[in-house]
């Protein structure tokens, strides 16, 4: 299968300034080789397109996973590794590597190392990538002996040899002997006063001494060596040759010794190379993944879906060259309904920047980048990109001439079939215009016979009208603002689009008079074909600016709706904390109260005490009670079902936590309700909308104050059992209250309580009440045919 496009259309596509973008988010050597290694035809980069659909969905894939990874602000650590190509090649022909060259074997050796490591941490976000991760033979035992036998310098270590430890002690030793043994030479007045100054230097790695010329006889030794001018002879006095002779002997044990210690470095290079050189491959793919996500990142691109129908759906697509901010992203499709599309309008209005944007789009998906454009983006494979591309402001474009643009044009026709993509700029330009209209609609036919999926660009009348009787063909154009003379940039697929040179002279200085003439000119169809579409063109710009005029207002309105939504849950928040604090006061002092009036219920059973304290004790509880249920507020309404199907605009609804309202409009497909709330018009869950259920306020009992020693009267309500099932704690301790205060001022022995068995929590909370009640002396759980442990029987004090 393969990708085929030529050197020069990626040129005339500025294809290279994608790479140039791409390489500077590149960290590792084998990535820019990459990008520098060009395919049998001499096409740059041909090695990052893929050959065959599974690669080219693999490569997106990856750049998509290494974005993830990217979002979590981390990066690998790619910048430590080399170029080892030629270091690698010397070590698999036995040649001895230098120091530096194994310094850089052991960072690339770690590098390779950390990234496996890297990623295997990230296989989660991102399991291609950490599949390539494990690939990599990082060789650690390798790396560990180079970094132990030479330190950052690239001197061989004492540790890497016990005899190159050893002779370096020595030769240490020795020229220390030397040196001390040379300084009492200088101190000897019969042989300093033939030097020609007061020092000792190394000569051929030997100590001289500085001897005159003409004292050549007074100091007995070897000569070495002569200054510039002669007159001073380095002598290496016979004294010295000895100690001289053994530093050198360990000397050359140290140089033999570090040879050696880098040689068999150099061997365990050797074998293994070749895991090196995959690993920095490797390591180079997972770089290049980085970069595509980097450049992805930098441009917003979205991943595009892939198939094989030859499909290309770009909506808000950008050429990837232009700054986003200055970019005007359009939509285009091209190849579901249509096979060839003809782009018109008026001359530096954006036709060519549109088809070389869908073009470099077709070519990033084939080397795995990101499309410039919005989700959902689909390229189908391409396996060729064919262009005709004559740009007058491309100084290096050489075929601007007919001729040449025709024989181009006929490789094309020659070579485009099913999965080829054509880009024409200007089809048949540069001869007799009613002739190269003919020729360019011809071409285009066969080319559409072929399959391919073809963009051209013309300002030829016959080819706009080719989409009204040939349905492989569609129209788009360019806006020209009529209001400012000046192209909008903007594409409208569907229709044609007016060239608008009159226009387009004047805004250039065109002189009047020459427009006039140009008008008188024209013929009158050609006029009001022109004037036409011009009109459509500027209707389509007013509907569009009142399109966005409305989609900004509907945005606002929706920001007011979720501000005032905000707000009003604040204050049901508010209202909701408040109302637990009032209660939580109100609780404390209904115990208070029930205490008091416990106690003096206990004194007036004994005997003691008086009808009146009873009396003004109940009545301080009744006056408690009615305290309360003017501060609590109401409960919410009970809502009832509304028939959607009967329901119409302005009928009267009820809303929890709202209250009153007015229906507005009925349930959207996502169940939201618009009604009106005073003169506010709010959005919300038809969940929340009903009709009120008639109020029903129950009234608790009144037990008028009886005369002390008068027999209570006991009523059925007063001995029916006290059920607190399906009650909040706080709830069912209120209502246990309650009735412990009745059947305490009945006269009751004991009181039954149902609170189910459920979870335990409410049959934990009224024994804890029960325990903690003056009234009560005892309780037990219910008999088997009560309930169980399901009820509990609560014995009165008497």
């Amino acid at each position: 299968m393969g990708f085929s496009v030529s050197q020069k259309t990626l040129e005339r596509l500025e294809w290279p300034e994608i790479l140039r973008r791409l390489r500077g988010h590149l960290r590792s050597p084998g990535a820019a080789g990459r990008l520098l290694a060009a395919g049998p035809d001499g096409t740059p980069a041909a090695a990052l397109f893929e050959a065959d659909a599974a690669g080219v969905r693999r490569r997106l894939a990856e750049t998509a996973e290494a974005l993830r990874v990217l979002e979590t602000r981390q990066l690998p650590p790619l910048g430590g590794a080399a170029d080892l190509a030629a270091t690698l090649g010397r070590a698999r022909k036995g040649g001895a590597l230098g120091a530096p060259d194994l310094l850089e074997v052991g960072a690339t050796l770690a590098a390779l190392q950390e990234t496996a490591r890297f990623l295997g941490r990230h296989g989660e976000l991102a399991p291609r990538l950490a599949e390539l991760g494990d690939r990599i033979a990082a060789h650690p035992l390798l790396r560990a002996e180079i970094e132990g036998c030479l330190d950052a310098s690239g001197e061989v270590r004492d540790e890497a040899s016990q005899p190159l430890c050893e002779a370096r002690r020595l030769v240490h030793r020795l020229a220390a002997e030397i040196q001390q043994r040379v300084a009492g030479m200088l101190r000897q007045s019969e042989i300093r006063a033939h030097l020609s100054d007061d020092y000792f230097t190394v000569r051929n790695d030997r100590y001289v001494l500085p001897v005159r010329a003409e004292a050549r006889g007074a100091v007995p030794g070897i000569v070495h060596d002569a200054s510039r001018s002669g007159t001073t002879l380095f002598v290496e006095p016979e004294a010295l040759v000895e100690l001289n002779n053994r530093h050198k002997e360990a000397e050359l044990v140290v140089e033999q010794e570090t040879r050696r210690v880098l040689r068999e470095l150099s061997a365990s290079v050797a074998e293994v190379a070749d895991d090196v050189a995959a690993g920095l491959d490797t390591l180079g793919a997972i770089d290049l993944a980085f970069a595509r996500a980097h450049l992805a990142r930098e441009q917003h691109a979205v991943a595009p879906e892939m198939g094989e129908a030859g499909v290309i759906a770009l909506p808000q697509l950008r050429h990837p060259l232009i700054p986003r901010d200055e970019a005007v992203p359009n939509d285009l499709w091209l190849g579901e309904r249509h096979r060839v599309l003809v782009l018109s309008g008026p001359n530096a209005g954006g036709k060519t920047v549109a088809m070389k944007a869908v073009a470099l789009a077709v070519i990033c998906a084939r080397a795995g980048l990101f499309v410039p454009a919005a989700a959902p983006a689909r390229i189908d494979l391409f396996d060729a990109v064919l262009a005709d591309i004559g740009d007058e402001q491309d100084i290096r474009e050489h075929l601007s001439t007919f001729s040449a643009h025709m024989a181009n044009l006929a490789q094309i026709v020659g070579r485009a079939d099913a999965r080829s993509l054509v880009v024409l700029d200007e089809i048949g330009v540069g001869t007799d215009p009613g002739e190269g209209a003919a020729l360019a609609q011809a071409a285009l036919e066969v080319l559409a016979d072929s399959g391919a999926r073809i963009i051209t660009t013309t300002h030829y009348r016959l080819l706009k009208e080719l989409a009204e009787v040939d349905d492989r063909f569609a129209n788009a154009s360019v806006e020209f603002d009529a209001e400012t003379q000046a192209p909008t940039y903007r594409l409208r697929m569907g229709l044609p689009g007016t060239s608008s040179a009159s226009a387009v002279a004047a805004r250039m200085g065109m002189p009047r008079r020459v427009l006039e003439r140009t008008d008188e000119l024209l013929s009158g169809e050609d006029r009001q074909l022109d004037r036409m579409l011009a009109e459509l063109s500027a209707s389509r710009s007013a509907l569009e600016r009142e399109r966005r005029a409305g989609a900004r207002v509907r945005a606002e309105g929706e920001a007011a709706r979720a501000e005032y939504t905000r707000k009003l849950e604040r204050l049901q928040e508010r209202r909701d904390r408040l109302y637990r604090s009032m209660r939580e006061d109100l609780d404390r002092a209904f115990r208070d109260a029930h205490e008091r009036i416990a106690a003096v219920v206990r004194e007036v059973q004994r005997g003691g005490g008086s009808a009146q304290r009873a009396a003004e004790a109940r009545e301080e509880l009744l006056a408690l009670q009615r305290r309360a249920r003017a501060q609590v507020p109401p409960p919410a309404p009970t809502l009832r079902p509304v028939d959607w199907s009967r329901a119409r605009p302005g009928d009267p609804v009820l809303v929890a936590e709202g209250g009153p309202a007015r229906l507005v409009a009925l349930p959207d497909r996502r169940g939201r309700v618009a009604v009106r709330l005073g003169s506010a018009r709010v959005v919300v869950p038809r969940e929340r909308v009903g009709a009120a259920a008639p109020d029903s306020v129950p009234a608790g009992p009144e037990h008028p104050a009886r005369p002390i020693g008068a027999a209570p009267e006991i009523s059925d309500a007063d001995r029916a059992p006290c059920d607190l099932r399906g009650l909040r704690v706080d709830e069912a301790v209120a209502r246990l209250g309650e009735a412990l205060d009745r059947a305490a001022s009945a006269g009751l022995e004991q009181l039954t309580v149902i609170h189910g068995i459920g979870t335990g929590a409410l049959r934990r909370a009224v024994r804890a009440h029960l325990r903690d009640s003056p009234y009560v002396a005892r309780f037990l759980p219910g008999a088997p045919e009560q309930g169980g442990e399901g009820v509990t029987t609560a014995f009165l004090e008497r």
